[in-house]
């Protein structure tokens, strides 16, 4: 059973098609295009993946971790454990573990919305990792099975969007503050309260973000 602050979902899953046909894409990179052809194939992977910027694990049958890329490493520090399970990992990625070894399908992730005491959001999702889906992928890992878990900090993929859009529509850092927060379904009063701005300012703000991102919508009076 899930902690109570999760939710969770399960959803079917498949490799995207991109995934597998990617080296035809038009405009794709060789790896010797960019001089990566003399890395050893598991030197290569493991550089890509920390490049990855969710965080990867990849958890034995017995729960120890078999790999985690940086990322992982640095979110599960943040997220609380506890001894119930007798293992150093998060709580939440241990009761996900556990869900999914008890499950009777092994090809339905199980997608987690998770919120720590200090209101960061997270979002996991795990599923088995079985041979078949890159044979280089099937090499590293032979033939045993292992759990693929991903975390993803909802508010920091939130304000590296919102950096994004602030230098793409030209936001000042006060709408960009504004923007933000109507993002994380802020009311219009908590946002006033929070960035100690009257109620008209946060309503004008949010016309001008609107009139940025849409020059040539009209919008209401």
């Amino acid at each position: 059973m899930l902690p109570l602050n999760c939710k969770s979902d399960r959803r079917p899953y498949s490799l995207p098609a991109y995934a597998r046909d990617v080296s035809q894409a038009p405009g794709f990179i060789t790896a010797s295009a960019i001089g990566f052809t003399d890395l050893p194939s598991s030197m290569l992977l493991s550089v890509l993946v920390d490049t990855i910027p969710k965080g990867l694990l990849v958890l034995s049958i017995d729960r120890t971790i078999v790999y985690w890329n940086q990322t992982a490493k640095r979110l599960c520090q943040t997220l609380p454990s506890s001894q119930r399970y007798q293992t150093t990992l998060p709580t939440v990625i241990a009761e996900l573990w556990k869900e999914v070894v008890e499950a009777d399908s092994a090809t339905e992730p199980v997608v987690v919305e998770y919120q720590t005491p200090d209101d960061r959001s997270f979002r996991l999702t795990a599923c088995w990792l079985t041979a078949g889906a890159s044979d280089h992928l099937s090499a590293a890992f032979s033939n045993q099975t292992y759990i693929l878990v991903t975390l993803e900090d909802r508010d920091e993929v939130l304000q590296q969007d919102i950096q994004a859009e602030q230098k793409r529509f030209h936001l000042t850092n006060r709408e960009a503050e504004v923007w933000l927060l109507l993002k994380r379904e802020y009311s219009y009063q908590a946002i006033a309260t929070t960035l100690h701005i009257s109620l008209n300012t946060v309503k004008t703000h949010i016309r001008n973000i609107h009139a940025k991102r849409h020059p040539y919508q009209s919008l209401p009076a």
